[in-house]
């Protein structure tokens, strides 16, 4: 649910709340009213009310005044003040003819006569309760000429009811504001905290979470936010691996290369200075093995940054269903080089004509570069005592196996097993751009690498 919606909806629901409260208040002002002039002692009575003997004494004075013929008779209408000093300065007495109706005399209350500006505040609340705060009476009264209608008004509750709608009002427009203004508050406390997860972040802090905040806008933008903090964590992480190994590999490989540059360094030396003539062949012989170790060096960094970095473009891989004879006569090829480096080797698979008719799927290029690096390693790590086998199948998948003894080196250097085997690392990433599988199995010092291709 969105912000904007929630807020509408709080406040038409706290809308209609308030107004219900205030409506309850104000439909128990009378209990207010009357618990506090029952409850509040005499001495701190602070609501006023009308005498007790109110209606004796009115009784018994009307009786000595004459009742004006009309209301311009000033003469009778002043006689008849001193009986309105009956009344106090919440009371209304009204005299009306009795036959005709008409009025005669009165007095107003005087604590209703405001003085502005509260008269205007006055007259507003009393327009609001009217009719609430008139106690009206009417009866006919006796005076020394004659009866005549007398209307008493009382306004004692102004005193209580104004007053206390306007408490009623406030109490539920203070409510009102205290909903709206703490949905908003919690909003924002939600917003300074992202304000704070972004300056950890920022401040290079990308362990601790972000808070979650609903599943509003500014819950959508924390979860978010948070997804950001852990991607850039992780990427944080990688890049910190890989330039350790960086490190490393350059460390090792800058160590590696010092070795045999010094040495043919020297042994050109010798040779620019012509020391040791009879020696001469011998001297180049050592200085093309330590070419060959430098060569070898250096393919080795290269196959590591084949594999740390984007092996193949998508653009540039081309994936196609390649017949087996192709695979076929790759390895016949390797096979022969194999055979001339002192190795003896065994084909297995490929002669029935079911298998002449099989198809794989593969890039010509990458499977040029994966049956290089799987033949490298064995030049370097094969025991030249035992027979290489080479085997092809083709059933659910198209497989290349290739098993050979793993020689013993007295350099550890050297070792397979304690090498960084970038060569196999190089092979995995190639064989997965080409949607197949590198298999590697190590048993009782016989090394397995498997080739599996999809079937065309």
């Amino acid at each position: 649910m969105k912000i904007r919606t929630k807020l509408f909806l709080l406040i038409l629901v706290t809308g209609i709340l308030c107004l219900t409260f205030f409506r309850y208040l104000w439909f128990h002002k009378w209990d207010v009213y009357y618990f506090m002039a029952k409850h509040i002692p005499s001495g701190l009575q602070i609501l006023p009310i009308p005498d007790d003997d109110f209606w004796i004494r009115l009784d018994e004075e009307a009786k000595k005044y004459n009742i004006p013929k009309s209301e311009k008779d000033t003469e009778a209408v002043e006689a008849m003040q001193p009986f309105f000093e009956l009344a106090d300065e919440y009371t209304s007495i009204s005299v009306y003819g009795l036959e005709d109706g008409l009025f005669r005399t009165g007095c107003y209350p005087d604590a209703m006569l405001w003085n502005p500006p509260f008269q205007t505040f006055f007259q507003l609340a009393y327009r609001f309760v009217d009719e609430d705060v008139n106690q009206n009476y009417t009866r006919p009264l006796r005076f020394r000429n004659g009866y005549a209608s007398v209307i008493i008004s009382f306004y004692h509750s102004s005193y209580f009811l104004v007053p206390y709608g306007v408490f009623c009002m406030s109490v539920c427009i203070l409510l009102f504001l205290f909903a709206v203004l703490f949905f908003v508050g919690k909003k924002l406390k939600v917003i300074v905290g992202l304000e704070e997860a972004i300056l950890q972040m920022s401040a290079g802090d990308l362990t601790t979470a972000v808070p979650q905040a609903g599943y509003d806008e500014v819950g959508i933008l924390a979860l978010e936010l948070d997804k950001l903090r852990m991607t850039l964590r992780d990427n944080f992480t990688q890049e910190k691996k890989v330039h350790q190994s960086n490190q490393e590999l350059i460390a090792a490989l800058s160590h590696d290369l010092r070795t045999p540059l010094t040495i043919l360094k020297g042994y050109l030396e010798i040779l620019r200075l012509n020391r040791n003539p009879e020696l001469h062949e011998e001297y180049l012989g050592r200085c093309m093995a330590k070419a060959d170790d430098l060569r070898e060096l250096t393919d080795r960094m290269f196959e590591y940054a084949l594999v740390f970095d984007e092996a193949v473009d998508a653009a540039e891989l081309s994936l196609v269903r390649m017949p087996a004879a192709v695979f076929l006569d790759s390895l016949k090829e390797h096979a022969d080089f194999l055979h001339l480096a002192g190795f003896t080797v065994e084909l297995w698979g490929g002669k029935d004509d079911s298998f002449k008719t099989a198809v794989a799927v593969a890039d010509e290029a990458l499977l040029k570069r994966v049956l290089n690096n799987l033949f490298s390693n064995i030049i370097k790590y094969a025991d030249k005592k035992n027979a290489v086998l080479i085997q092809v199948a083709s059933e659910e998948k198209f497989v290349i196996s290739v098993t050979n003894k793993i020689r013993e080196f007295a350099d550890d250097r050297y070792d397979p097993v304690e090498s960084t085997q970038i060569g196999l690392k190089s092979v995995k990433k190639m064989m997965e751009e080409m949607n197949g599988r590198l298999r590697i199995q190590m048993e009782n010092g016989f090394f397995c690498a498997q080739l599996q291709f999809q079937n065309g």
